[in-house]
This record gives structure tokens, sequence and C-alpha cells, in this order.
């Protein structure tokens, strides 16, 4: 079975600056959601690079989110392009692509190799054969600013899959090429050599690493993810390329993680793991220049939209949670000791002594110390005790009984057999802090701590409501340019949609975009359009 990918984004034209919208869709090879992958991947670049990239948490409905444009990139056209870790092994032939275009509202020198200033709007032929079966109509044709937009879309196909709605404001400011859709169909339904080297991330995100310098004895490599939850992992190790794979599942948005290196006996190595791209990064041979009007108030609009947008983005769109679920570790501790609830100790040596249960430290042959826990069923002392910091393992304990104990505010004990990959332990004791980062710890040469965007949960747009006259009379500016965003519309297939949102500060032609995908492999696709004025809404109540 092969996968496909398809990314619908809010619009085709963005400034340096704005966020681009996007709807991450997986489909079979019979048309039908895939769901094999857990991730998806979306790169944009020019010839020369990746500029910008982002991973995507999959369920059985695609993925959505957002990619914050720089502010510094230079005005062109860019390729989107979108495939999962799976797609990989039939090559970037297969991947989605589309292009679009980026205006920097503040570059000053015209790059003749990246777009050119026309004066005289062409026309895009491509808006009169978007006329589709689906009836798209808003209640009116005209809307002051801040008013309420009343849409509705029928004739949906019954055996529609997959539906997206958005509304941007139609500025014309630059001309941007249509996606091959035709081509996009036949990618799907062809067969093409497969490599077998990705295997597909059906549970989670997997991140690769590797050995640096390459050792010539066996190690062993973890990475654990800094907090106050045990997410630890043992990397599994490619004989034939000497690559680590960790298998994450349920993690998700910017963590920060630690990798180690270690002996099987867990002593020190001079070695370390470096964490290898996840993304192909494939480039184009070229993009074509791109041809922009000059429409100076489109653009200062647009411009002060982004200043806009930065400062109420937390208003305007609504992430979901992008951090950990709190239900990842399964398991509870036997004892959980917070420290403040006791009289506090200079060392944490002592405070284990006085007042933890079952725990112990011991001196080993070597001079250094050891924390070990009291197995009550067995009647001995264990000799695999896995000791944490903030959730990373720390393998010289003597780096954990040196720390100041102020700073920790509990500790778990943890004392059942414990599997992590192919390493298994007794118990685990698990120091958190009071920030859960780590603080004032020096972590070992062999450990590197790295920032980590894991794949982003689903991300949608708020629909800002100006019903009330205090929101409706604010002095605050709305200079929304994508009024309406949704990836994930609700419908039943047959049934008639009806949705709702408002205008901004913004005037002018707005339009509103459906698309989507039938189970038989039928694209689907409408547009409309309706206006934006101030005087207009003053006329709506004379009438």
């Amino acid at each position: 079975m092969n996968e496909r990918v398809y990314i619908h984004t809010d619009k085709e034209c963005y400034i340096a600056g704005e966020n681009i919208l996007l709807k991450f869709y997986v489909i079979d090879s019979r048309f039908q959601p895939s769901d094999l992958s857990k991730v998806g991947y979306v790169e944009i670049c020019n010839t020369e690079k990746p500029l910008m990239q982002l991973k995507l948490a999959l369920d059985e409905r695609g993925g959505s989110g957002k990619i914050k444009i720089p502010r510094d990139i230079p005005t062109g056209m860019y390729q989107l392009s979108g495939y999962t870790r799976y797609m990989r092994n039939e090559g970037e032939s297969v991947f989605f692509q589309k292009q679009i275009a980026i205006i920097n509202a503040k570059q000053q020198m015209p790059d003749p190799k990246r777009f050119e200033i026309v004066e005289k709007q062409e026309t895009n032929d491509s808006e009169e054969k978007e006329s589709t079966n689906l009836g798209i109509k808003t209640n009116r044709d005209e809307y002051g600013n801040r008013q309420k937009v009343l849409l509705s879309i029928d004739n949906i196909p019954a055996n529609t899959i997959d539906l997206i709605v958005s509304v941007s404001r139609n500025d014309s400011i630059a001309l941007v090429p249509e996606i091959n859709t035709r081509e996009w169909l036949k990618q799907v339904s062809d067969t093409l050599p497969f490599s077998g080297q990705w295997i597909p991330e059906y549970e989670g995100h997997i991140i690769t690493g590797r050995f640096v310098p390459d050792p010539r004895e066996e190690l062993l490599a973890g990475l654990a993810f800094v907090g106050d939850d045990i997410r630890y992992l043992n990397g599994r190790i490619n004989p034939q390329n000497g690559t680590i794979h960790f298998y994450t599942a349920g993690i998700f948005g910017h963590q920060q993680m630690v990798t180690s290196a270690t002996s099987p006996s867990y002593d020190k190595v001079p070695c370390r793991v470096d964490l290898l791209t996840p993304f192909d990064e494939s480039l184009p041979a070229d993009l074509p220049v791109l041809p922009v009007y000059p429409n100076e108030q489109a653009l200062i609009d647009r411009y002060v939209g982004v200043q806009m947008q930065e400062k109420q983005d937390s208003e305007l769109l609504n992430k979901g949670n992008d951090g950990l679920p709190s239900a990842y570790c399964t398991f509870q501790p036997a004892f959980s000791y917070v420290l403040d609830e006791y009289t506090r100790f200079p060392t944490i040596s002592e405070t284990i002594l006085e007042f933890v249960r079952w725990v112990y430290v011991t001196k080993m042959n070597d001079d250094k110390r050891r924390i070990s826990v009291f197995l009550n069923e067995s009647q001995r002392v264990s000799s695999r005790t896995l000791v944490l910091l903030d959730g990373v393992p720390v393998y010289d304990h003597e780096d954990i009984l040196n720390y100041n104990p102020m700073l920790i505010k509990r500790i778990d004990i943890y004392d059942e057999r414990y599997l992590f990959g192919s390493k298994d332990f007794e118990c685990i004791v698990s120091f958190i802090t009071k920030d859960g980062a780590l603080p004032h710890f020096q972590l070992s040469g062999e450990s590197q701590l790295f920032n980590y965007e894991c794949p982003a949960l689903p991300s949608w747009m708020a629909v800002s409501d100006d019903s009330t006259d205090t929101v409706r009379n604010s002095e605050t500016p709305d200079f929304r340019h994508t009024l309406y965003w949704n990836p994930l519309v609700e419908f039943t297939g047959g049934q008639p949609v009806h949705l709702s949102f408002y205008t901004s500060d913004l005037c002018g032609e707005f339009k509103v975009t459906v698309e989507g995908i039938t189970s038989d492999g039928k694209m689907i696709r409408g547009v409309t359009y309706f206006f934006v004025c101030k005087n207009c809404l003053n006329q709506i109540r004379l009438m």
C-alpha cells in the first residue's frame, strides 16, 4: 500500500511575517484516508535551501497547522512540499508540491531572478474553470466592517471524505500557478520502485541519530525528554549503517531533550549522539519568476496586518495543547515525597537517609556512591536502578548526590520492573525539580541537550466574535486578511453545511474557497465572492 499527500493552504500569496495556515491530508491508492503514518512533513524552500519546516501529528482526518514566514525572507516564488516518512521509499517525485508566492513589503531592490514588477494585471483563466456543482452562498453580497457573514454550502457529494473552507481578501497582487490536479491524481495510482529504507511512523515520530565519533565498541544510546514525567527511550541501532532510531509516541510540540551515549555497564565513553534531520530536504531545480503587481494600498494593508498579527496572534489562533498529554506515563510511584513537607537537609544523601523509605546510598569498590532500592517482594537491594532528574537519566549517581537539594521539589520511587527498549531496570528513583528543567545541572560530556520540535497537534483559527457592541466598537484594529479558515469542516455527505464568521476592518473583495476530495478520487472545488466596504453597513441598515 502506498500513501499520497494533498495540502490545502488558506491562500496562495503571502506577506513576509504572516502565517501559512494549512491542512495536510493523506490517502492510500484507493483514495481512502490512510491511517498508516502518524506524522506528516512540510517544507518550504527555494532552489538553494529549505527555509521553513514543520512536522504535523496526523489522525484519520489528517493534520492541520501553521508556519510562520520569516520577516526577512526575500520576495519570490517558493515550493511547498508535503510527504510522510513512508513516501520517501518512492522518492521525491511522489511528494505533494505546489508553488506559493511570498512578498516582502520592506524589500527595496528587486531581484530579477526571483520577481518582476508587472504593470498590467494578467487574467488567471483558471478562475473561470472553478465552477462546480457545489452550492456556495453568503447571505449578502456586501457587508460592512466587523459584520457577521452567514455561509452555506450544499450539493456536497455523498462520498466526500475531506472538506476545507478558506475566506481571505482577493488582493490580486501576484499570479501563482495552480496545482495540476490531474498530475496529482495520476500520482495516487502510480507504483514506483520501493526502497524499503523508511518504515512508516505508525505509532509516532521516529527520531534518528548517530554516534559521533563512530565507536569501535558496542554502546547504548538513550534519549529523554526533560520534564516532570518519565519519557525515556532506549535507541535501536541499525547495524548496517550505524543509525540510531528512537521510537516516540504521544509527544508533541516544542520539547527539550537529552541524548546520551554509554557503555553497556553505563560507564562514560568518548562519544555523543548527534541528531539527523527527519526531513528529505529535496530542492527544486528551478522556480518561475514571480510577477508582482504594484498594488501599494494592498501591500500596506497586509504589512500593517502583520504587525497586528504578532500582537494578537494568541487571541486569533487557537493552537490546542502543544505539549505533552498528562497520561503519557502510565505507571504510578510506590512512594512519593514532596520535600517541602519535610525538614530540609543540606545534601541529597542526608535527605534520603532521613526520610526516603526503602532507598539507600551505598559506596562501591571504586569509592563511588550508588543509589539503590530495597525490593520488598524479593527481600534484596536492587542491582539495576534507573535514576532520573527531571526525566533525564543520571548514570553517575555522584552527580545527583552532589546536587543542591533545595532545587528538588519531589522524589518518586518506583519499585517494579521497567523495560525501556532493550534495557530493563528493577526500579526507578525520580528526582523532580521545582521548574522541571534541569536547573544548574551540568550534563556529562557524553550527553547533549537539544531544543526539538516534535509533531504539532492540530491547530485551527478561532472565529473573531464581533457580535457585541463592545467588541464591534472597539478601537483595537482588526486587520485580519484571512477571515476564516476551517480545515476540519464537519459535514454529512449530501447534507448542507452552515457556517459563520465576521469581517475585519479591511475593505475590498473577499474570496470564499471550498475544496475537498471524494472517495472515488474526484477533486471538488468551488468559490464565491463578496465585498466589504465602510459605507456598506450604513446602506444595509437603511434597506
